[in-house]
Formats: C-alpha cells, sequence, structure tokens
C-alpha cells in the first residue's frame, strides 16, 4: 500500500505525517487533500518518501484546476443536504468533509438543508427561473429517494437548460451509485473533483391519467393518504415518472407498498423483510398480460401471465451484492426486464437468493430477462393492492384495465439536459 509524507500545518517545523494512499482526495499545484478520521485534512506541502507512490500512481490525483461544474464562474453551485435521508448523515459529511474541502478550494456554493418533504421538489422546480444563464451545479447528499425527486420535479421549459448532479452518497439504500462502483463516500468524493459529466439517461413509465399516487404517513399525517397522480407534464395529459432504479409490478411492488403501512413503520428497517416475508406466504398470482418489445430481436413478444415478478432496470444492483439485472450497464440508457410466472413463495425466494450469487438467476428456466426497447403492461385485477406499481419507491395504483408503458433511458427530461458526475 502507498504511502505520502507530508509536511502539515498544524504539525511543528519538521515533523510529518504518513497518509495512506486511500485516502488522498487530490494533489494540486499548493496542497493535498486528504482525509482521515472523517475530517478533510487541507495540507501544505508534500515531500519525498521511499514509499511515496510512482509518477503514474499520482497522476490520477493531480488536479490541475477546477472542473467547470465547481467553477463558480461556469455554474450555479448549490449543495442539497436531504436531512433525512439513511442514519441522517449527511450533516456531519457536509461539516466535517465537503464544507472544509470547498472551502479550501475556494468554490463558493448555495447550501440547502431539507426541512419538509418538499424542499427539494421545491428547489428543482425554481431551477427553471433562475436567470444567471450558467448551467446548473447541484451536489446533492443523499440517496436515491432525493434524486427522483429531483429529476421529476423539473418542470417543462422551451428552451434548453443543463443541470449537472453530482451524488454524495448517505441514503440507506443507495442503489445508483453502488452499481457505478461509487457507493462509498470516499469513492464519491474523489468523483466529485475528478469525474467527468455524462448524461444520466433516466427510463421513464407513462401512467394513465387517473392512476393514483400512494402518500406514505409522515409526522403530521400518521396514516398517509391517496391522491391523483400529477406530474409537472399533467397540462399536457401525460402522466411521465422518470426512474433511475427500478420500475416494478407484482411481488416486488407489493412488499415496498406494504413496509410504508403504519403498521409495518413500526418495525423500523425491519419492515421489508416482514413485508416480503408475508407476500411470499400467500402465494398470489398477478394478472394481466405483458408485451414487451426486445433489442435483440425487435419484434414484439407477449406474455399472458399470471405473473409473481415483473421488474425494469437500468442499473445492475439494487442493493449491495444483490444483481438482480447483471449485465445492465448503469447511464446507458439500456432498459432490462426481469420477469417470472406465478411462482410459489419458497420457489420465488429460491430463485431471487440466486441475484446475491453474481445473478445467477437469470439462468433458471422460470426467468424472463432481456434488454427490451418498451414495456407495455395491460393489468388485469379486481383487487385495488393488485394494481400497484413501484417507481423508484413510489407507489402508483392504476385503473383495471389500464396499460402502463415503460420506455428506455432518455437523455432530455421535459427540456433539460441532465448530466452526473462519474
Amino acid at each position: 500500500m502507498g504511502v505520502i509524507t507530508i509536511e502539515n500545518d498544524h504539525l511543528q517545523c519538521g515533523d510529518t505525517l504518513l497518509l495512506p494512499l486511500e485516502s488522498v482526495l487530490a494533489v494540486t499545484s499548493s496542497s493535498l487533500l486528504s482525509f482521515t478520521l472523517d475530517n478533510l485534512i487541507p495540507s501544505l506541502v508534500v515531500t519525498p518518501h521511499e514509499d511515496t507512490p510512482t509518477g503514474k500512481e499520482i497522476q490520477k490525483y493531480l488536479l490541475p484546476g477546477l472542473p467547470s461544474h465547481l467553477d463558480a464562474s461556469r455554474s450555479q453551485i448549490t449543495v442539497v443536504n436531504s436531512s433525512t435521508a439513511g442514519a441522517h448523515r449527511g450533516r456531519q459529511v457536509y461539516d466535517k468533509l465537503l464544507q472544509p474541502l470547498l472551502q479550501t478550494l475556494d468554490i463558493t456554493h448555495e447550501y440547502i438543508l431539507t426541512s419538509s418533504a418538499s424542499t427539494i421538489s421545491e428547489f428543482a422546480a425554481s431551477l427553471s427561473v433562475r436567470k444567471s444563464g450558467l448551467p446548473h451545479s447541484v451536489i446533492l447528499l443523499s440517496g436515491d429517494t432525493s434524486i427522483h425527486e429531483l429529476v421529476n420535479s423539473l418542470t417543462p421549459i422551451s428552451s434548453t437548460q443543463s443541470i449537472i448532479l453530482m451524488l454524495i452518497p448517505t441514503g440507506s439504500g443507495n442503489a445508483l451509485m453502488t452499481s457505478l462502483s461509487r457507493g462509498s463516500i470516499t469513492s464519491a468524493l474523489f468523483e466529485l473533483l475528478h469525474g467527468k459529466p455524462i448524461p444520466l439517461n433516466p427510463f421513464y413509465v407513462a401512467f394513465p391519467g387517473d392512476s393514483k399516487e400512494v402518500i406514505p404517513p409522515t409526522t403530521d399525517d400518521p396514516n398517509g393518504k391517496t391522491v391523483a397522480l400529477e406530474t409537472p407534464d399533467s397540462l399536457s395529459g401525460a402522466r411521465k415518472i422518470f426512474a433511475l432504479v427500478v420500475a416494478s409490478w407484482g411481488i416486488h411492488a407489493a412488499l415496498v407498498g406494504d413496509s410504508d403501512s403504519p403498521e409495518y413503520r413500526k418495525l423500523g428497517n425491519d419492515r421489508f423483510k416482514k413485508a416480503a416475508e408475508e407476500n411470499l406466504a400467500r402465494n398470489v398470482a398477478w394478472h394481466g398480460q405483458v408485451r414487451y418489445s426486445s433489442v435483440l430481436s425487435g419484434v414484439e413478444e407477449i406474455v399472458e401471465g399470471p405473473h409473481s415478478y415483473l421488474l425494469m432496470t437500468s442499473i445492475s444492483s439494487l442493493e449491495e451484492g444483490f444483481k438482480i439485472a447483471p449485465t445492465a450497464e448503469p447511464l446507458s440508457g439500456k432498459l432490462e426486464m426481469v420477469q417470472m410466472p406465478f411462482l410459489k413463495g419458497e420457489e420465488i425466494m429460491r430463485v431471487l437468493m440466486l441475484a446475491y450469487q453474481n445473478g445467477k438467476h437469470i439462468h433458471e428456466e422460470e426467468v424472463l430477462y432481456k434488454e427490451v426497447e418498451e414495456v407495455r403492461v395491460t393489468v388485469l385485477e379486481e383487487e385495488e393492492k393488485m394494481r400497484r406499481w413501484c417507481v423508484d419507491g413510489r407507489i402508483i395504483i392504476v385503473p383495471n384495465g389500464a396499460t402502463v408503458s415503460i420506455h428506455k433511458g432518455v437523455e432530455n427530461i421535459r427540456g433539460w439536459n441532465v448530466e452526473i458526475v462519474v
């Protein structure tokens, strides 16, 4: 393991400090930026040491100048800290690491700490009226939910604008960043400085106009509620929800939906396990027709059902080690479909557990796994709970007989060019 020897301005003259290479974020013309014990250390002088990495090894840490997404003269920079994400680590990460890093590099920015469930959506809606003419650079301290909220709250615009996202994963799942191998705070901070913006390419789900959304319980409304589904493009007749992680119908949507009920939420993080166990024990089938266009054949195929599991995603792992779509290429715009016919609960569990073995489940005869252009699902269920869809954790209820369509990734979101730094 390589180490770097530095002279630190907090040490007495002549003293040195050894730093493991993996703690280094950047080397600039005047300083070395690293962190230890959850604190940033701006060090003034890099000095030779017999174990110092070679020039080739240190090359990737060199930061000759600020990238455009962190240059306040070329971007409007905002840090949005989701105060309720995960274990509520966002404030500590900002105070101990991110804010000192930005200050050391003389990066001016606006800081927003969320104070309600609508903070992020209100911020996103405000971006269209900020008239500086510069692209928006947004550093998110959050999990997948906040990214989803921001993207889906962007309002339609007539002339194209750009927004660049930088993600510091402080949520409980962080499926997108995990699939990008950026699931740690360390790797995310490194990419913040050294990464390049590329298109986010979210896929989208189009719902019929009379669909409803389940609003989960909150402190103010402990029982939650169901409201008409509204999106920023509702006035045009569309109901598009852009997805970064998953869209599902069947047992996955059911367990996510059940886990947000008041009785399950009392169980804390165990609510997902409990919801999964009870849904599997019911041995329920979901009825409807699935039509999909395979990328390989280009021909529309039909699966009549009944179904146990239907999931579309653009990322490989829904959580660390759980490779539900092992051939997925995050941010490529490609869309993968995983479908299982009606199976008993223990058989579904057996198959899904193979996803923890590097995605071996896709080789089971019960599993239909395809890269698709589009999927169209007509739901044929009388009971409302059987008509629930999950899109990045949001629960949408569609009418009986309604058709939901899922489409591969797009670069433009209601006029916005959305990129992510990786």
